[in-house]
């Protein structure tokens, strides 16, 4: 297999479906070996089938991304199978359906605690155990995924919500800059309107409401197709964002150009 990443080892959480399932597969496509990390066995493995099934190295992990001692074992099964680490995306996040109802102050602890540890604690655990090994293995790209809720007020995504993707943004600019003298790179996307299990879960229709009510003032009146997300995350993890670290970039039909 050649492409820009032949060669390398690329590791995807969420990977089952949605962004992650789009990132792996744009990985695979440009040459890399594949891990795909999800809590959903079936799918995952049948996600790996399919990238298998068009001549593509991957591997499917179970890997519940909240808890420490899973995520090191998924980057030791990935180095031991695939013989390194080189992309990772954590894709991981997740708001409690809660999170999206009430107002701020009805909000229960339950749904706050539930978004942080979706969204924050997946990633800094990722990080945290993609970054150790990146360290004495001569560095690597990370992408993670923020949302638009993180960088602005919105009132259908929720408090919680808005807060934990900010920490992923700062967790991103932190990594950036702590680990760039080790040949280490940290960036991460922020969705517009991405149809995805996150969304799933408020109805069938939630993202096409969001955009025809216009909850969201987004320019580009259309849901945004996971592979647009996915060509985001290997760009910035790509040899053509060599000098890009600490970013953020919105994939989101114009919506941030407007603050």
């Amino acid at each position: 297999m050649t492409g820009q990443f032949s060669g390398k080892v690329a590791l995807v959480t969420a990977a089952a479906d949605g962004i992650g399932f789009a990132t792996a597969r744009a990985f695979a496509d440009n040459g890399a070996k594949v891990v795909l990390a999800d809590i959903n066995d079936e799918l995952g493995e049948q996600r790996a089938d399919e990238l298998r099934s068009a001549g593509h190295e991957a591997l499917f992990i179970h890997t519940d991304a909240t808890r420490e001692d899973e995520v090191e074992a998924l980057i030791n099964q990935t180095v031991l199978d695939f013989g390194g680490l080189h992309l990772a995306a954590n894709v991981v996040g997740d708001a409690h359906p809660e999170s999206a109802g009430p107002e701020f102050h009805q909000q229960s602890l339950e749904s706050f605690e539930h978004t942080f540890k979706m969204c924050l604690r997946t990633t800094f655990l990722c990080m945290k155990h993609e970054i150790a090994h990146m360290i004495d293995h001569g560095g690597g790209a990370i992408a993670n995924v923020t949302s638009l809720a993180g960088m602005l007020y919105n009132g259908w995504g929720g408090a919680s919500y808005g807060a934990a993707k900010a920490a992923v943004i700062r967790m991103t600019k932190f990594g950036a800059v702590s680990y760039a003298d080790r040949g280490i790179r940290v960036n991460c996307i922020a969705p517009g309107v991405t149809p995805s299990r996150a969304y799933y879960k408020f109805g069938p229709d939630y993202a096409k409401t969001l955009i025809d009510e216009q909850v969201i003032n987004q320019p580009i009146r259309r849901a945004i197709d996971a592979s647009e997300q996915a060509e985001g995350i290997v760009w910035l993890c790509s040899d053509h964002a060599a000098m890009v670290t600490g970013h953020v970039l919105p994939i989101d039909g114009g919506w941030m150009a407007q603050y």
